[in-house]
């Protein structure tokens, strides 16, 4: 499905159930922590950097909801080969919407699980070794790849929580999610292979210095899996309060019987 037709798709549910009288939104909004994984990182998701979240739920039918947020969060990763040490950070915002599956709404204790599509800001940062520690350079600005680094990328988010209710009004919300991208390039790094003879001096002074053997004369080095696109991760803890309330626990209102 393409994102404009799963848009379209969430807007004729939305528009569908608008009249419902079960229907109801609830905010959350909380701290968490991200984690990324990708050609610097490898297979780990380590080096948790902080991030911070908005969420709206509309709850569509008994078991069925919208689930809308935004976050800004932070992506570090050292480099999992030291040879090639080519350390990032970045600090991201992202915006997305994904239909979700819950349990009963009068649980307590309800568990949920999500799925849908948005978009990231990316702001890759290099990091570059000097006499007082790393200091970090726009990855966009220093033309390392054979490809421009774009300032964002598509992301599907997937995830699963629990809704632990406080009260009728609030609850703690606790959610783990993956976003998958269509991206290789969170980490600005892609090419297969570095050649020397197609930088600029700016990025042979970038890998001389970042490479614990400078450049040693090399002329091609390898450099990152383009076939393998990026992923990152963020789990938070957020307080969530009803905006509005219809119905009774996502029931139906019984209609009122007069005697005659």
């Amino acid at each position: 499905m393409t994102p404009q037709r799963f848009f379209l798709a969430i807007a004729v549910v939305f528009l569908f159930s608008a009249q419902k009288s079960y229907s109801q939104f609830s905010a959350s909004f909380g701290p968490g922590v991200a984690a990324y994984s990708g050609d610097v990182s490898g297979e780990r998701f380590e080096h948790m950097r902080p991030a911070f979240n908005l969420e709206l739920w509309y709850q569509m039918h008994r078991h069925l909801y919208l689930k809308s947020g935004a976050s800004i969060y932070q992506v570090f990763a050292s480099d999992v080969f030291p040879e090639r040490n080519r350390a990032f950070k970045a600090t991201n915002f992202e915006v997305y919407t994904s239909l979700m599956l819950a349990g009963k709404p009068e649980w307590r204790l309800m568990p949920f699980a999500y799925a849908g599509i948005g978009v990231s800001t990316n702001a890759p940062q290099y990091a570059v070794p000097t006499d007082n520690g790393n200091t970090f350079i726009d990855a966009r600005e220093l033309n390392t790849e054979n490809e421009r680094i774009p300032g964002a990328f598509t992301i599907f988010p997937t995830g699963a929580g629990v809704r632990f209710r406080l009260n009728e009004k609030l609850a703690i919300v606790a959610d783990a999610g993956l976003r998958f991208t269509n991206s290789d390039l969170i980490d600005g790094l892609t090419t297969p292979i570095i050649d020397v003879n197609n930088l600029d001096q700016e990025a042979i002074n970038y890998f001389e210095s970042i490479r614990p053997e400078g450049l040693n004369g090399a002329t091609r080095f390898g450099n990152g899996n383009p076939d393998r696109k990026d992923v990152y991760g963020i789990f938070s803890v957020k307080l969530q309060f009803k905006l509005n309330r219809g119905g009774n626990g996502g029931s139906m209102p019984c209609p009122p019987f007069y005697r005659q």
